[in-house]
């Protein structure tokens, strides 16, 4: 088996894709359709692929073909899974949300620049941290002959942070 490369997906992205499939094992719920095989051709499906991709424990159902696999509990044994992974993502981007919230004040406290290095004006890491959220980030850079913004960008970061765990 080929070795796989971890890709880091927003929080934001992950909570979306899971809900998505939560709302596909409902309908195929409906419908008492395979999950984890495809009912025609008994091919491993999308489901199977998503719980697969995110390391998550799945439970098949199929009904097809002369096959019996699993019981239709397993729609809701996977929802359920899914509903407790999109737990530990949010709770996973509170803390580091929060980090860089305490790391925010501390910068402020001590008039630091955020958004470019105050000694080397290269770009810091808030700059990632904010830009892979989608969060708008403000700059507060006094240094070297370089002003950019101004000291509220401090709090407008912590704002915007906050709105973002709030949409979360």
């Amino acid at each position: 088996m080929a070795h796989s490369t971890a890709v880091n997906v927003p929080a934001k992205q992950a909570i979306e894709a899971a809900n998505g499939v939560i709302k596909q094992l409902k309908e195929y719920q409906s419908k008492n359709w395979a999950i984890g095989l495809n009912g025609d051709n008994l091919a491993p499906d999308r489901f199977l692929a998503f719980f697969t991709e995110r390391q998550l424990p799945f439970a098949y159902y199929v009904r097809a073909q002369g096959v019996s696999v699993g019981e239709p509990s397993a729609y809701q044994i996977n929802i359920d899974t899914l509903n407790h992974y999109i737990g530990l993502i949010r709770s996973a981007e509170g803390i580091a949300v929060h980090g860089a919230i305490t790391q925010l004040n501390h910068y402020k406290a001590n008039n630091w620049a955020i958004g470019l290095n105050g000694t080397t004006l290269q770009p810091d890491d808030f700059l990632p941290f904010f830009d892979t959220r989608g969060v708008a980030f403000a700059y507060y850079v006094r240094s070297g002959g370089v002003e950019l913004g101004t000291p509220a960008a401090y709090d407008n970061n912590i704002r915007a942070l906050q709105q973002y765990l709030d949409n979360l």
